[in-house]
């Protein structure tokens, strides 16, 4: 047999074991990924408690808002470049006519970047904003604005974002209209 047989099976043996490995990586790593985002293990708690907030129309710079949270990594890979988006939109009945109009405003609006979260760690927290940092003051209406009569309707929506499995994978998980109570 010439060298450059053997050297050519050598070469295509390697690539066999080379792609046979990557994609048991690939699809542990996808396994495993569906274990953190298994609903069952409890592993991601956005909120972990009852929300507190203050929203004083009367005087917006003092408002405030504390979310509890946890999230724990139960896969085999690091959670990387996990980010925690949080926004609050108000519903409430204008003031000036035509009567029974109602308007929708974004009044909070603020992302953190937690970083990473190493294999079996857990990341207990509170997000929070409190005046400038993260309420949108400008967006905020006037007492003046809003008719009394009815409810304010207070809605919030969660982002939770991170890379998994030495970043082959990149999820995201929402909860849209989360209600904050009237």
């Amino acid at each position: 047999m010439r060298p450059s047989r053997i050297f050519r099976w050598i070469v295509r043996i390697f690539l066999l074991i080379f792609t046979l490995s990557l994609s048991a990586v690939s699809l542990l790593g996808g396994f495993s990924a569906v274990t953190v985002l298994d609903p069952d293990s409890y592993s991601i708690n956005i909120p972990d408690g009852p929300p507190v907030a203050n929203f004083d129309l009367s005087n917006p710079s003092n408002m405030s808002i504390f979310v509890p949270f946890n999230i724990t990594n139960v896969g085999v890979y690091d959670l990387t470049d996990m980010e925690l988006s949080f926004q609050i939109v108000m519903n409430y009945s204008e003031n000036d006519p035509p009567i029974n109009s109602s308007r929708l405003v974004q009044i909070f609006n603020k992302t953190i970047n937690y970083g990473n979260i190493l294999h079996g760690e857990l990341l207990k927290s509170n997000f929070s904003g409190i005046g400038a940092d993260g309420f949108i003051l400008a967006d905020i209406p006037t007492p003046v604005e809003v008719d009394f009569t009815h409810p304010l309707i207070f809605f919030a929506n969660f982002t939770f974002s991170a890379s998994y499995s030495l970043n082959l994978y990149r999820f995201e998980v929402k909860i849209i209209n989360l209600s904050l109570g009237p």
